[in-house]
């Protein structure tokens, strides 16, 4: 479906308060399905990427919990060694008035933030309120461009 280099959550992990510690390797977390991205020297290409978040519906009762996620990039992999160099990128969103907020009503949704950096390294951070289901992100050049 997509090129597992570009999969910053791989969505086979429901995200809770002890699963949404974002990633600081470029190898997969088992526990958490995420990883930082190598984007290579010069980051992206002038024309940017696009990152996709994919929610899954969660069950009755949750439209109260709430995920904050963004884009973090830095020339440091792991991301946690220094306070500065860090860039936030973007914030996902569905609703206007809740940019960097998506609540358990919005979902199954899919939000976007299209972005252009010259940091190599790219993950994503995701704080959940409570059990918020399955989430995948991913970067794609391409996204919905139209014809």
């Amino acid at each position: 479906m997509f090129d597992s280099d570009l999969i910053l959550m791989d969505g086979t992990i429901v995200a809770t308060t002890t699963t949404d510690t974002p990633a600081i390797s470029l190898t997969r977390d088992a526990t958490t399905g995420a990883a930082v991205i190598d984007l290579g020297d010069g980051g992206t290409p002038a024309s940017g990427l696009t990152a996709v978040l994919m929610c899954s519906e969660l069950a009755v009762g949750a439209a109260a919990y709430t995920l904050t996620a963004y884009l973090q990039a830095s020339d440091t992999v792991d991301m946690t060694g220094t306070t500065t160099g860090i860039d936030r990128l973007g914030n996902f969103g569905v609703a206007v008035a809740s940019t960097g907020v998506i609540i358990g009503s919005e979902t199954p949704c899919v939000s976007t933030v299209r972005f252009a950096t010259s940091k190599r390294y790219i993950r994503i951070n995701a704080t959940v309120s409570n059990d918020f289901g399955y989430l995948k992100c991913y970067l794609e050049p391409y996204t919905f461009k139209t014809l």
